[in-house]
């Protein structure tokens, strides 16, 4: 298992919206934010949209389907009760993509909390209540910084002239 932040969207059964209601929205991230305090993952930023979970994270005790399994496994008894028409309540797949850069982890926080702006649930960012981006749980995500500092800085390659004429 590598120590790779990586992002995970995992989606509710056939994308049905279960986590439009806010008991279900602060079931999810009551579980994420557990999931961290008992080291299963550094959260690093987090939206339950009304279909989907997503997050990026660095897994700490297992690997990224370990940490999935967790989620799912802990959030599946509250939601069974919040939800009793309810099938399967996440979808048996989820998407992981591994971030290995640092520019590769901000643009996919960036994109991920912006989600509900992108899909038109809020105009900004913060004021979307199940989100890392609310000011509310500023505190509940961490920083990575695992990269090489050559990653995290644009570096300025100077150009070199090179002289093409030949002496005689």
């Amino acid at each position: 298992m590598s120590n790779q932040p990586a992002y995970l969207r995992i989606p509710s059964e056939n994308e049905a919206p279960y986590f439009r209601n806010r008991s279900c929205a602060e079931a999810v991230i009551g579980v994420v934010i557990e999931a961290q305090k008992q080291d299963w993952m550094q959260l690093h930023g987090f939206v339950v949209l009304p279909e989907a979970l997503e997050l990026v994270a660095t897994p700490v005790k297992q690997g990224v389907s370990g940490l999935v399994a967790h989620i799912q496994s802990e959030t599946i008894p509250l939601l069974a009760i919040l939800l009793p028409n309810a099938g399967l309540i996440w979808e048996k797949r989820f998407m992981h993509i591994p971030l290995t850069t640092q520019r590769a982890l901000d643009a996919r926080l960036a994109m991920l909390l912006l989600a509900p702006v992108a899909t038109g649930i809020v105009d900004m960012a913060a004021s979307y209540p199940y989100s890392s981006a609310n000011p509310r749980y500023s505190a509940t995500v961490t920083t990575y910084t695992g990269f090489d500092a050559a990653d995290t800085l644009e570096v300025a390659v100077p150009v070199q002239a090179h002289d093409l004429s030949f002496s005689t």
